[in-house]
């Protein structure tokens, strides 16, 4: 243990040396070293921003619990350089024996956590020193606490674009609007990360699937969506049908924590990066809402810059509207619906 603490008071006095100045929000998903005491460390949870001790094994087991992430092995151990939504991120290996991996916002590259020789090379590594004045601009966390994205804020639901590699020719693809949709929100709720190639590998087994049981894939309306996706194929059973919804019911759900998927009309929602004139008959993942300036955050898969896009309020309400399972069946009459998916 002396050695450790020498060679711990070694890496300060070089960060001091240093004299390195470190913008505040530039530390999201780092590890802080307290130049001026002796040598605490504190990670930074990228998804608040603010910092927990990683004093004692305990308090790095109780981060490890209520902070981490958990992942599919393969994406995991396949996964060279990690998308920028992970960066600082603690990955679990949920298939395995929950492994954690710490992805370092430096080189977006995972690093094994397993053992306190491993934490300790990680801290090492890629500490960041300190001063305690500015430490204490940083809110401190509780990691004794499960942590909850705020349920008035965005959800964290991953993304993919409905053709992940642009191979709109594939119509799995192209029509696999309801099919992404129901992974990005299953994944959120089942707290998994979801890769670009496992999503193209699951949206063409689902449409398969439904070709295959239902005899047809291209265009599911909302409750055929939740019974033979959602249910069905992905076995996620949190997760309720509502019609004749208003505006302040998707609000409602959204400051309840759920996460909601709507069909609309993508003609009329206003989207630059839609194939014009747009799909009229198209489902997209609600993740948020920012009543100061009326804007609904989504997920939307028509297109790969969908992460997050903005709609004002108004004109997705005015767009959202249910239609038949089928094949560019005529919709007839509007219906206001939506599917809402709850945390396991």
């Amino acid at each position: 243990m002396k050695k450790y603490i020498f060679i711990i008071l070694i890496i300060f006095l070089w960060f001091l040396l240093a004299n390195q100045v470190f913008a505040y929000e530039d530390l999201s998903g780092k590890i802080l070293l307290q130049v001026e005491e002796k040598g605490e460390a504190w990670y930074v949870y990228p998804k608040n921003s603010l910092r927990y001790y990683l004093g004692r094994p305990q308090d790095a087991f109780n981060i490890m619990r209520n902070l981490g992430l958990g992942a599919e092995h393969d994406f995991i151990s396949s996964t060279q350089v990690f998308p920028q939504r992970l960066s600082g991120m603690i990955l679990l290996d949920v298939e395995r024996n929950g492994e954690a991996y710490y992805v370092n916002p430096g080189d977006l590259k995972k690093y094994y956590l397993g053992r306190p020789s491993d934490a300790f090379n990680i801290m090492s590594r890629f500490g960041v020193g300190i001063t305690n004045n500015n430490l204490a601009k940083i809110s401190q966390g509780d990691a004794n606490k499960k942590i909850e994205i705020a349920k008035s804020g965005i959800l964290d639901i991953p993304f993919t674009p409905q053709a992940p590699f642009g191979n709109w020719n594939d119509k799995r693809q192209e029509d696999g609007c309801e099919e992404s949709s129901s992974l990005m929100t299953v994944y959120w709720a089942r707290g998994k990360s979801l890769s670009m190639e496992h999503a193209l590998n699951m949206i063409i087994k689902i449409s398969d699937y439904e070709k295959e049981k239902y005899g047809e894939f291209r265009d599911a309306s909302a409750r055929d969506t939740l019974e033979r996706i959602i249910k069905g194929y992905l076995g996620f059973y949190k997760a309720y049908f509502k019609e004749n919804v208003t505006k302040d019911d998707v609000i409602a759900e959204l400051n309840k924590g759920n996460a909601v998927v709507v069909p609309i009309n993508g003609r009329i929602i206003g989207n630059p990066y839609y194939t014009q004139p747009g799909p009229p008959r198209h489902m997209l993942v609600i993740r948020g809402y920012d009543r100061s300036r009326d804007v609904f955050i989504t997920n939307d898969p028509g297109t790969r810059h969908g992460e997050g896009w903005e709609y004002n309020g108004d004109r997705l309400y005015y767009a959202m509207r249910d239609y038949k399972t089928g094949f560019h069946e005529d919709i007839l009459e509007i219906k206001k619906v939506m599917i809402v998916i709850e945390k396991e």
